[in-house]
């Protein structure tokens, strides 16, 4: 019982101490390079370690914009580096036809102190639903970004 009340309290410990970390900032815009490549904006929740992440790229299957919901989670207690994860939907031309699917995202980002850019390595499996149903695991890719103060 003292096992199970011990647990209980370590993992309250940590979701409470997750929930009150800082975002870095508030808004990012920049480019993709990758497997699709484009460009992307990333904007924060307020007072949440959540994003909004929005994509406009192009890749051997043609041009698609993604809208994706992402979860990011400190990693070495340091604001600056963070692990991400999420999914979202997408939507454009697959193979020269109008197409609409899913995707997941998984990634690490590392946002500069001093200079207003941050960087991202992800990867982003996709699933095409509408016109052929396909999937597309190999998305990995790298993005730059420049952060926008509010």
């Amino acid at each position: 019982m003292k096992t199970i009340l011990r647990i209980s309290l370590v993992l309250a410990i940590a979701s409470i101490s997750s929930s009150m970390a800082a975002q870095p900032y508030a808004h990012s815009a920049g480019v993709r390079a990758g497997y699709s490549s484009g460009l992307t904006y990333k904007g924060f929740l307020t007072h949440q370690m959540a994003a909004i992440e929005g994509d406009f790229l192009y890749n051997n299957h043609g041009f698609n914009v993604t809208a994706l919901l992402e979860h990011h989670i400190e990693i070495f207690r340091n604001e600056r580096s963070m692990v991400y994860m999420g999914g979202g939907a997408f939507g454009g031309s697959w193979d020269e036809e109008f197409s609409i699917g899913v995707a997941a995202i998984g990634g690490i980002e590392y946002t500069l102190r001093d200079i207003p850019l941050n960087f991202s390595l992800d990867w982003k499996p996709m699933l095409n639903i509408f016109a052929d149903f396909e999937f597309d695991f190999l998305d990995f890719g790298v993005s730059i970004r420049y952060r926008i103060k509010e």
